[in-house]
């Protein structure tokens, strides 16, 4: 039995009937008549992870089903059966907006911002992939079994002895040392016995990537005390051998003698795995079957002030953002009000005469707005956001201001909306109200930033 439940964040709920609920319950173990009863069990059972999650899940008794609603997190969780409570299946929340890989955003904005991860589970296989550590044992095994086999150095190489030993070099020693009086310099090619070879310095230098992962704290301690028996005795045998950084290519270009290839030639293999999937980092490496989540709106937020820092320091301008805690305006009032302490514009670009002031809003609005389905709620919301940014604006002491509320891009077709200020005397001010859309494209986001710092919004 495998459940897959996927849902979508940004509020979108999903409805699963009875017949569905059949199946997430042994042959025999659900009765039809009694659903709320044997739901609760299941609920019961991964209510640890559906809260991981941020998800809410109801009966609705007017259509016999149940409603399960994500909210702002995306992430993905095991989901245990609710008989014997073994982990037969998985909870995934996707975002709403298209990426290839969540890890992509992150890595773009230096993890910054960093998913929780769920400790002490299982390990799910995501995307067909595990863990990056999750081989490190396989990897040390197949290497520790290769060097059990003492394999010493089968590398042909040329020495300068005083001794005629191997297979000498009768023209280089009568060309080269005869005629200078060198009588005792042969040059000879011999076999080298040593361990210290190309492949012992690769091995080593791949353990050594291993015990950098094993001690990340999310690894399980089960995997960590075996891992560190194997790299003991790998260690113990590969004490004289040089370290080398391990690289694909080499490994693959390796020549070994034709006794012990066969274990050797596995060693390799599982190097080479460990090192592919070492091109994610180990931040990455976690999301492929360990339960996490985070949360959206969050991830927009740093995500725009990244971007945003990266085009003030293209321009040459100044730079604030609450989340560098460095953009709190400040009220200094002789009367202590205690209602009034600071403002926290989200990011705040400042160069010469002209401020912009951005506030990330991980929101619908835009799009319901242009759609014309809005409920009263929502506009009010939206009044409520754009109150906000002028009040941001009105503490700039330029001459020109630009004020910015960014949603997320869900519809490509979505126009972006600009307004200029007119005061209570009709003159118009120099202030510019923006409310535009961005993905999770750098490219975008910098040409959109662009476009509205130089005033420039019809390519909006």
């Amino acid at each position: 039995m495998n459940i897959t439940i996927s849902l979508v964040e940004f509020g979108d709920e999903k409805t699963f009937s009875i017949e569905k609920l059949k199946n997430w319950f042994p042959t025999g173990k659900f009765d039809k008549r009694y659903p709320q009863e044997y739901l609760k069990k299941w609920t019961n059972t991964n209510k640890k992870y559906l809260e991981f999650l941020g998800i809410s899940c109801k009966w609705d008794d007017e259509r016999k089903s149940l409603v399960l609603a994500p909210t702002n997190k995306i992430g993905l969780a095991p989901l245990k059966n609710p008989y014997g409570k073994k982990v037969y299946g998985s909870i995934v929340v996707k975002p709403r907006l298209g990426w290839t890989g969540i890890y992509e955003i992150l890595e773009a904005i230096n993890w910054k911002y960093q998913p929780l991860f769920l400790k002490g589970e299982e390990p799910i296989i995501s995307n067909g992939v595990l863990p990056r550590w999750f081989k490190a044992i396989a990897t040390l095994e197949a290497i520790s079994q290769a060097l059990n086999l003492l394999m010493k150095g089968m590398e042909r190489r040329q020495i300068i002895s005083k001794l005629p030993i191997g297979n000498i070099n009768w023209n280089a020693y009568s060309t080269e040392s005869v005629p200078y009086g060198k009588y005792d310099q042969f040059t000879s090619l011999i076999t080298d016995y040593s361990i210290d070879l190309d492949i012992h310095r690769q091995f080593k230098g791949t353990v050594a990537l291993i015990m950098k992962d094993i001690l990340n704290p999310i690894v399980p301690t089960r995997l960590k005390i075996k891992a560190k028996q194997l790299i003991d005795n790998i260690e113990r045998k590969l004490k004289n051998v040089e370290y080398s950084k391990p690289d694909v290519k080499k490994l693959t270009e390796i020549k070994l003698p034709n006794f012990y290839r066969s274990l050797y030639e596995k060693a390799i293999k599982r190097c080479i795995e460990y090192l592919n999937q070492s091109k994610f980092s180990i931040d990455t490496g976690n999301f492929y079957g360990l339960p996490w989540a985070l949360k959206m709106d969050r991830l927009f937020e740093y995500w725009i002030e990244h971007w945003a820092y990266v085009f003030a320091r293209k321009i040459g301008a100044r730079f604030y953002s609450d989340i560098r805690n460095n953009s709190r305006i400040r009220f200094y009032n002789l009367g202590h009000w205690k209602s009034l302490s600071a403002l926290r514009p989200d990011v705040v670009i400042e160069k010469g005469h002209k401020t912009l002031i951005i506030e990330a809003k991980y929101k619908k609005h835009l799009l319901y707005l242009q759609s014309g389905k809005h409920s009263t709620e929502i506009k009010e919301e939206h009044r409520r956001d754009v109150h906000q940014l002028l009040s941001y604006m009105s503490t700039s002491s330029n001459k020109k201001r630009i004020g910015c509320l960014i949603y997320p891009k869900i519809d490509d077709n979505t126009p972006n909306q600009i307004a200029s200020l007119i005061n209570y005397t009709n003159a118009k001010a120099d202030t510019d109200i923006i409310l535009c859309a961005s993905s999770f494209h750098p490219e975008d986001m910098l040409n959109s930033l662009e476009h509205i710092w130089g005033e420039e919004y019809s390519p909006l």
